[in-house]
Order: C-alpha cells, then sequence, then structure tokens
C-alpha cells in the first residue's frame, strides 16, 4: 500500500458522551404538607369570615326586624285604624298573620299580613276588610319589584287604593279581566295579578273566621 493510501485512511471519529438532559418535573408530585397547610389556611379564611358575618347579622338583624315590625304597624293603622289587634290563628295559605281589629269594645274589621308573589320575588302587605267583607286598604311593607315597572304598582299608593271597596261578592278579584276586575298597570301585569292574589287571600281568610 502506498504512502497516500495509507494518509487516506480516516481516523475514527472521537466518541462524544451525549450532554445530560433536565429531568422532567413530576407535575403530580406535591408535598402534602403544602396540601394540609393550604386547607388549614383556607379553612381559617372560612371560618374568620363566618364569625364576622355572623357577628354582624346580631347587631343588624334586630334593627332591621324591629324597622320593619315599625312599618308593618304603621301599614295596620293605615289599612285599617282601630284602637287594637288581636290575633286570630289562622292557616289559610299566602297570609302570615291575622288581626282583629276593634275600635271602642267592637269588631271593626281584619287586617291581614301577607305574602304574595310578583313578577320578581314576594310581595309582604298588609290588607284591611271591614266587617261586611269589603277592602279598607292595602299597603305594601317589603317588596323586590323592578324599579319603575313594578313599583308602578307597589309604591303607587293611588294604584293599590283601586282595590278600596272591592270583595269577594261577585267572586275572586281578577286583573283587567271578569267580573270583578281590578284594572292592572299596563307593563306591570305581573305585578298586578302578584297584589291582586294577596288581597284574594286575605278576603278568603277573612271569610274563613267570620
Amino acid at each position: 500500500m502506498s504512502k497516500n493510501s495509507k494518509n487516506s485512511v480516516k481516523e475514527p471519529a472521537e466518541e462524544r458522551t451525549p450532554a445530560p438532559q433536565p429531568k422532567a418535573l413530576n407535575q403530580t408530585a406535591i408535598d402534602p404538607m403544602y396540601i394540609g397547610r393550604l386547607a388549614g389556611t383556607l379553612l381559617g379564611i372560612c371560618l374568620v369570615t363566618a364569625l364576622l358575618l355572623g357577628a354582624v347579622n346580631q347587631v343588624t338583624k334586630p334593627r332591621i326586624d324591629a324597622a320593619q315590625k315599625a312599618k308593618t304597624e304603621a301599614a295596620m293603622a293605615q289599612v285599617l285604624p282601630a284602637d287594637a289587634y288581636e290575633r286570630v290563628d289562622t292557616d289559610a295559605p299566602g297570609v302570615t298573620a291575622l288581626y282583629r281589629a276593634v275600635s271602642g269594645g267592637a269588631q271593626a274589621g281584619f287586617v291581614a299580613e301577607i305574602s304574595a308573589t310578583g313578577s320578581q320575588g314576594s310581595i309582604d302587605m298588609v290588607v284591611g276588610v271591614d266587617t261586611a267583607g269589603a277592602v279598607t286598604g292595602v299597603s305594601v311593607t317589603k317588596h323586590s319589584e323592578t324599579k319603575n315597572i313594578g313599583t308602578k304598582v307597589v309604591s303607587d299608593q293611588a294604584v293599590l287604593d283601586r282595590f278600596i271597596g272591592m270583595s269577594h261578592d261577585a267572586g275572586d278579584i281578577t286583573v283587567n279581566a271578569g267580573t270583578n276586575r281590578f284594572d292592572g298597570v299596563s307593563g306591570a301585569t305581573v305585578t298586578s295579578k302578584g297584589v291582586a292574589a294577596g288581597v284574594n287571600a286575605a278576603l278568603a281568610a277573612v271569610q274563613g273566621v267570620q
């Protein structure tokens, strides 16, 4: 073999060791102690929040209840003025409380506290009924009706006063139709029907105890 042939022979390439690759992170390996600390922290926050809410509720609830009671008593005097209101037992649907109104030692009628259903939730109202079974007044004490829609009924005393003098002599009060018709407010038919249902509940409850 010639000298040139020997020189043309290539030496074997140097074997290289591959660079170490970073280990893949184990996404499922979470420190149990970390989980425990996190759970404990969250539990502590929940407990503190619950205690604070409870403390606030204890302070505010009696005041809210007292204000609502005063509002209801004022409404009772508005729908049927009397010297006293005596609680009467009743299980009539929709009636949360029923009172016999007494003036000068004689019965003047009844006042019913009602919880009716409006378009956005309950409508709490007070309805007065005289001894002849006719409505003497309606007053809404609490509601969630939409402003400028349902409030055109529940917050407008002129509308509520349309019920005065109505009774069940011609059957249940109906809205915008029927022989015992109540003209509801345009655009607030659901609220009008809710209040009418409350008045019907009061009249029915009174008929049940007379």
